[in-house]
């Protein structure tokens, strides 16, 4: 699906009233884990294309159990309504953005949880974030696809006036990412469609 194309034609408004190894423990916001070399080198111009292209690499190099992750690209994170979900430290360990979240995003890993806050560049500021974001009265809510939690919180979540851009990916939804409340781009799981079902609550 082409990117700033992915809106319902019969998209819903709701009402705000009507609702591989792991890195070592040490591992904490503040992190400064940087993109691949090959990513640096064919970075895309457009944010939304770099967040697509990000997201495919950490589930391609997370493998079979690949657990999902959200991130939130940010200028800055001190107005974010976010608490960490784990203790963490500034304990720094080396490696690139995609590798570095591909080796938390599994379910057995204490990171694996929540969202991880981005900088502009796509590196890495916090991990294993809550990010509870306001419910947005006025976003278009499209509610044949089969999304989750972490679908609404994004797609809320970016209309925050800090964030630049949210993103998820999952085995079983695929990849959305999100801009000033609007979902920009859906691929479904596995280069799919995306799917249409029941209305999740």
């Amino acid at each position: 699906m082409a990117i700033g194309d992915s809106t319902a034609e019969n998209c819903e408004l709701e009402p705000s009233h009507r609702n591989r190894l792991p890195l070592s423990r040490s591992l904490a916001f503040g992190c400064h884990y940087v993109q691949s070399d090959a990513m640096m080198r064919s970075k895309p111009h457009d944010l939304i294309e770099q967040m697509v292209k990000l997201l495919e690499e950490v589930e391609n190099r997370a493998g079979a159990d690949f657990s999902g992750v959200g991130i939130i690209v940010t200028q800055t994170s001190e107005a974010l309504p976010i608490v960490n979900l784990r203790p963490t430290n500034n304990v720094l360990e080396s490696g690139d953005t995609a590798t570095a979240l591909a080796n938390i995003s599994h379910p057995s890993h204490e990171y694996h949880d929540g969202f991880h806050v981005l900088t502009p560049q796509l590196n890495i500021e916090k991990v294993a974030q809550y990010f509870s974001p306001p419910i947005a009265s006025d976003v278009c809510i499209d509610r044949r696809k089969l999304f989750g939690g972490r679908y609404l919180a994004a797609l809320f979540g970016s209309k925050l006036p800090s964030v630049l851009a949210t993103g998820i990916s999952s085995h079983d939804f695929g990849i959305a990412i999100f801009q000033h409340g609007q979902e920009k781009f859906h691929r479904g799981a596995n280069g799919k469609r995306p799917q249409v079902g029941r209305d999740l609550k």
